[in-house]
């Protein structure tokens, strides 16, 4: 079975998709901190691909930063 890590922002204040917002992700391996993925949101408010997808995406612990 294979998956993706997507995400959605929205800016509440404005009501609207909160666009051109930079999105790191990070896997935890122990106390080992690994960058994944750097993308920003489109006018949607989303990313134009999956953070994670595929055999990459598996069960562990994972970080989400939104600048």
């Amino acid at each position: 079975m294979t998956g993706r890590l997507t995400t959605h922002v929205l800016d509440t204040a404005g009501g609207r998709p909160a666009a051109g917002i930079r999105i790191e992700l990070f896997r935890f391996d122990g106390e080992d901190r690994r960058s994944l993925s750097s993308q920003a949101t489109n006018a949607d408010g989303r990313c134009d691909a999956p953070l994670l997808e595929g055999a990459e995406f598996t069960a562990g612990i994972y970080e989400l930063v939104f600048h």
